[in-house]
Order: C-alpha cells, then sequence, then structure tokens
C-alpha cells in the first residue's frame, strides 16, 4: 500500500544519468530515495507499506511495478538498502573469516534457510554482517539488474560524524547507536514497546558501552511528537539532545511541512 510519494523532477537520461536510487527494505515497509549524486539534493521519495506474510513480496513487487513511478526511470547506481534486526556488527579477521563471520551471524541470530548472508566493512578493523532472502533478492534483481545490496546501518554510521548516542526511530522498531573515538561501540535494534521499557533500553546500552548519559549527546532520527513522547524524559538523562529531520533542500522542504513530525528522516541519511 502506498503511503506517500514526493517527486521533483528527475534530469536522468539513458545517456546521462546523474540521480542514485536508494531502496530501503525492512519488514514493514520499502522506500524509494532519489537522489542527485551531482548537487546532492533528494528529489524524490516513495514510502510503500509490507505485509509480512509469506507471500508478501511478490504481492508489494508486483504491487510497485503497477504504482511506483520511480520504478521505470534510469538510475546512474541502484543501491538495496537491508534494514532489519538480522544484522551483527562484529570485529573483522584476516583468517578464516568467512567462517568466523557465519559462525558468529548463526549465534546471535541465527541462520535461516534460503537467504544469504552479506558482508560489509565498517572502517579497519569493524564488519557488518547480514542476511538477504533469496526471494526479495530475486524479486529485486529482476527490476534493478545492476542493484547492489548495502547495510543500513553502514550508512547510519557514516552519517554521524560526532561521538554520543543516536536513536532512529521507526513505526514498529527504534536502532540504537553508540559513537565513542569514531567508532561504533553499540548498535542493535529493540521492538517499540512501552514508554518506559524504550527508555530502560536506551539507557541499558549506554551501560553496555560503558558511557555516562549525562556526558554524552543524544540525536534522535524520526522523531514524532505524537508518537514518541517517551522521548522528552529520554533526553533530560543526556547533556544535551537535538532532532534530526530531513534536509531542506531539494524535496525535503515540501516533506518537512506536509509531515512535520520528521518521522521519515531516517530515510534521508545517504
Amino acid at each position: 500500500m502506498k503511503k506517500i510519494g514526493i517527486y521533483g523532477v528527475q534530469e536522468s537520461t539513458a545517456n546521462n544519468k546523474v540521480e542514485d536510487l536508494y531502496l530501503i527494505v525492512d519488514e514493514q515497509s520499502i522506500c524509494f530515495v532519489v537522489k542527485n549524486h551531482i548537487d546532492g539534493t533528494y528529489i524524490a521519495f516513495e514510502y510503500f507499506e509490507n505485509t509480512t506474510d509469506q507471500n508478501g513480496w511478490n504481492q508489494l513487487l508486483g504491487y510497485l511495478q503497477n504504482n511506483s513511478k520511480l520504478i521505470q526511470s534510469f538510475y546512474r547506481q541502484v543501491q538495496f538498502v537491508m534494514n532489519t534486526k538480522r544484522t551483527v556488527l562484529t570485529k573483522s579477521v584476516s583468517t578464516g573469516a568467512d567462517a568466523f563471520y557465519h559462525n558468529e551471524f548463526s549465534l546471535v541470530v541465527g541462520t535461516k534457510m534460503e537467504e544469504e548472508i552479506q558482508l560489509q566493512k565498517i572502517g579497519q578493523d569493524q564488519v557488518l554482517v547480514y542476511s538477504v532472502p533469496d526471494a526479495l533478492s530475486t524479486l529485486l534483481t529482476r527490476s534493478f539488474p545492476t542493484g547492489k545490496w548495502v547495510n543500513y546501518l553502514s550508512s547510519l554510521i557514516s552519517s554521524n560524524h560526532t561521538d554520543g548516542v543516536c536513536v532512529t526511530v521507526f513505526n514498529d522498531y527504534f536502532i540504537v547507536l553508540i559513537l565513542h573515538n569514531g567508532k561504533p561501540q553499540f548498535v542493535n535494534y529493540f521492538n517499540r514497546s512501552s514508554d518506559e521499557q524504550n527508555q530502560y533500553l536506551v539507557l541499558n546500552a549506554c551501560v553496555q558501552a560503558n558511557i555516562q548519559p549525562k556526558d554524552s549527546n543524544l540525536n534522535v532520527i524520526g522523531y514524532s511528537a505524537e508518537r514518541d513522547v517517551w522521548m522528552q524524559e529520554l533526553a533530560s538523562f543526556f547533556a544535551g539532545a537535538q532532532m534530526q529531520h530531513a534536509p531542506e533542500k531539494g524535496i525535503g522542504a515540501s516533506l518537512n511541512a506536509d509531515y512535520p513530525n520528521h518521522h521519515y528522516a531516517p530515510y534521508f541519511i545517504f
């Protein structure tokens, strides 16, 4: 089901491709984000709710073929961005790497049949290990043969330039990322729960990362005043807090005006 579509002017032609497509996938939704790679502005955004039944991917991709205004456009590059909790951040190893990463992933989240394990380096000494369902990969590649898989957390980490606690909020879950000395000390997905439990999960992550909230800044991406009342009290534990919204350039201005609660901001970190 299509929830939102905002469109600027796409300039790419078959011989002059200037836009990149980021196709962000989680267990509830698929988003199209189009960015002009020359001037860095976002020029189109579509958000589709997903279904979680077994045939959801087939149904959704069929729906996209008929209802997305962006699926047939020309793109310089296409990135499939996986954004699910079946992701592990671990240390980089040089010997026996594949076996190590597969074992680590299996221990932490468990392996499933009919999924492929993907790797993405984070800096010099960390690696993201994540999985992509075979059926999803097949369907997306059929529409975008040149598409390459990346992980949402890699973009989230590279878009945060200062130490502190970053909470990125989606409808049914949130991500806690803690950076110290420019490197990820902690990252995890949490299902949304009661206000008290949500606060506890963030503060407990600080304990695990050995940081003091009163000495750290809180950065919130995707804050909705109506939905995320718990964030106000959470902010009081930190030295400072900021709410990040979509950039004002390009389609961001109309997005921020029409959807002022910023909860689409997590899709504009690329």
